[in-house]
C-alpha cells in the first residue's frame, strides 16, 4: 500500500514513502512495520471525512502535521479598487527562473515538523518544484512586476481541464500585497482564455484562505496529512 514519492525523494535526498489508503491501519503489526521500515518517513494523506480513528493514527507512529483545503474558482478580469495594473511576463514568452535567496520563508510547510527538515532543505523542495513547474508548464507560469524586479511568481499547470494553481511567492520585500500578486496572475491566466484554477493549500495559512474568500472561491474538501518517521 505505501509506494515511493519519487518527487519527496529527489528533494529529501532518501527513501520516502506516500500512503494513500486507510486500510494500511487495519493491517496487522508485523505486516505494518515491515512495510514502513525500508522508509525514512511516509506521509499518510486522506479525506478527513473517511479519515481512521485518530487514536489509531497515532498508536500506529503518525501524527497529523497539517490540514489541506482544496477549492475551485473560476477565473475571470479580477479588478480592486486602488490597485495598479503591473507588467506581467509569461515563462513561455520572456524565460525566467525564480531566485531562492529572493523568495519569502515557508513557515506553513507541513514537513518543517520532520527532524532534518532544515531551512536549506525544505527551501530545496521549493527550488527543484518551481523549475519542474517551469519546465512541464511556461505557459501556465507568470511573473508579475518589472523586469529584473519582480514582485512575485505564480506557477500553475493545466489539469484535465482546469489549472492546477500550484505555486504562488511573493518576492520577499515586495512592494505589493499578496492579493495584488494572485488577482493580476489569476486576470493574466483568464486573458490567456483558461476559465477554472483549482488547488488546495495549508488551513493554517490564513493569509492564502483569506485572498481566495475575496477573490470568490469555493472550498470544498478537507485532507489531513499525517507523517511517520524512522526511529
Amino acid at each position: 500500500m505505501i509506494r515511493d514519492h519519487a518527487f519527496n525523494c529527489s528533494w529529501w535526498g532518501g527513501r520516502v514513502g506516500i500512503l494513500e489508503d486507510p486500510a494500511f491501519f487495519d493491517a496487522p503489526d508485523a505486516e505494518r512495520q515491515g512495510a514502513l521500515s525500508p522508509y525514512e518517513w511516509v506521509e499518510f494523506r486522506c479525506a478527513l471525512r473517511s479519515a481512521p480513528d485518530p487514536w489509531r493514527l497515532a498508536s500506529c507512529g503518525f501524527a497529523q502535521v497539517d490540514t489541506q483545503l482544496s477549492f475551485r474558482i473560476g477565473l475571470k478580469a479580477f479588478e480592486a479598487p486602488g490597485t495598479e495594473e503591473l507588467p506581467v511576463r509569461f515563462a513561455d514568452q520572456e524565460p525566467f527562473v525564480p531566485r531562492p535567496e529572493d523568495w519569502p520563508d515557508f513557515p506553513h510547510e507541513r514537513f518543517r515538523h520532520l527532524p532534518g527538515a532544515t531551512a536549506a532543505r525544505v527551501a530545496r523542495r521549493y527550488e527543484m518544484w518551481a523549475r519542474a513547474l517551469l519546465e512541464r508548464a511556461p505557459a501556465s507560469c507568470v511573473e508579475v512586476g518589472d523586469a529584473g524586479r519582480p514582485q512575485g511568481w505564480f506557477l500553475a499547470e493545466p489539469v484535465e481541464g482546469h489549472l492546477n494553481l500550484a505555486l504562488a511567492m511573493l518576492r520577499s520585500g515586495a512592494s505589493i500585497s499578496g492579493f495584488d500578486l494572485y488577482s493580476q496572475a489569476l486576470r493574466a491566466f483568464w486573458r490567456r482564455g483558461t476559465r477554472l484554477g483549482e488547488a488546495r493549500f495549508s488551513i493554517e495559512h490564513r493569509a492564502v484562505h483569506n485572498i481566495y474568500a475575496r477573490l470568490g472561491a469555493i472550498f470544498r474538501e478537507a485532507t489531513g496529512c499525517w507523517l511517520w518517521r524512522a526511529r
